[in-house]
């Protein structure tokens, strides 16, 4: 099981298509709400720069809000997490509090088995089904190496065939 470091193209990748229209319509939302409706309803609202200003900030907080929650139901998904649940909490949990407890409390990514295709998790040596080794390992002394490695940092020797 190889280790692939994750960038936020990867991580943005997984909120569902249909969170960015959702999202656009927040912000949309926002700005009429600062710059048609307040003005309408009080006499004594800001002066447009300032509505224009706070209903832009409104708008990107709502934005990634939204796309927050679609990333923590996504991500929930593929860890194994209670999906519907962790989306519930962070959405009724207010002031962020719910996102915060769901980044604290996620489980590690889960892999799969170069050879059978089970689900294991970050950290095993070996797949429990079908006892794949999942980290390469030092043929003479059977300590874990890194795939990069020429010799066995533990015993010196080459690693011309480490098992994978």
């Amino acid at each position: 099981m190889t280790r692939r470091n994750s960038n936020f193209r990867d991580e943005f990748g997984i909120i569902p298509e249909f969170m960015v229209p959702v999202a656009v319509i927040g912000f949309a939302c926002m700005m009429y709400v600062f710059l048609n409706y307040i003005p309408a309803h009080d006499p004594h609202a800001p002066p447009f720069p300032a509505r224009l200003f706070l209903g832009a900030l409104m708008g990107c907080v709502v934005a990634a809000y939204l796309l927050l929650i679609g990333y923590v139901n996504q991500d929930a998904k593929r860890r194994d997490m209670g999906q519907v649940l962790w989306t519930l909490l962070i959405i009724f949990i207010p002031n962020g509090i719910g996102f915060l407890a769901y980044f604290l409390l996620r489980k590690p990514l889960v892999g799969n088995c170069p050879r059978c295709g089970e689900r294991v998790e970050k950290g095993f040596h070996y797949c429990p089904r079908c006892g794949n080794s999942l980290t390469p390992t030092c043929g003479q002394c059977g300590q874990t190496v890194r795939p990069d490695y020429v010799c066995c940092p533990h015993c010196g020797k080459a690693l011309a065939a480490p098992s994978a």
